[in-house]
């Protein structure tokens, strides 16, 4: 019987959601079947190796954010610069999903470090990153080059891994003033 693609994307979005909960360490064929609600050894049938499962997941999780790009291209229209500090503040403050999402990839990018055959997809996470940046951008007016956005993705990538990992104290630099800070410095 051929893989079922539907069953396929349960498991790996299953595999996601271990990833934002207990990081790359708690991705087993195990927990994936018990998370994902499928019987048990369903995913080995998938996905023979935990490398195998581990490079799957991480492909899965560049595949949605490119999906959540060409959303974002379909659904972006002219921005003002304040409609544009409006709306990297709310991508900066995120929602939960965003917030998972995130981890996730944060989760890849720190597991990259030590296995590299993940780097070409943590490059192509933070391609997706630059790109969804760049459209941003580009609907307020500006022609960014790539190299600027790779440093204002970089830079956002920072602070967001800072907030998630340690909430900022009273009175620290708060999302909108550091895109305020960043838009003029890489805009104006």
């Amino acid at each position: 019987m051929p893989p079922n693609p539907e069953r396929r994307n349960q498991i790996l979005d299953a595999a996601i959601d271990i990833l934002c909960d207990d990081g790359v360490g708690g991705l087993t064929h195990r927990q994936v079947d018990s998370r994902a609600g499928v019987p048990a050894g369903t995913t080995s049938n998938y996905f023979r190796t935990r490398q195998a499962l581990v490079e799957a997941t991480a492909q899965r999780t560049v595949d949605l954010h490119w999906q959540r790009v060409e959303a974002l291209q379909s659904a972006i229209g002219p921005l003002s610069r304040e409609a544009l500090k409006a709306l990297m503040v709310r991508m900066l403050a995120s929602d939960e999903q965003f917030r998972r999402w995130t981890l996730a990839r944060f989760e890849l990018f720190m597991e990259s470090t030590r296995r590299e055959e993940l780097r070409p997809l943590v490059k192509e996470l933070q391609a997706a990153a630059v790109k969804s940046a760049t459209l941003i951008i580009e609907a307020a007016g500006f022609t960014p080059t790539p190299e600027r956005m790779d440093v204002l993705s970089r830079l956002l990538n920072g602070f967001v891994f800072s907030n998630l990992t340690m909430p900022p104290e009273p009175g620290a630099l708060d999302a909108a003033d550091l895109v305020d800070r960043l838009l003029s410095a890489f805009l104006d």
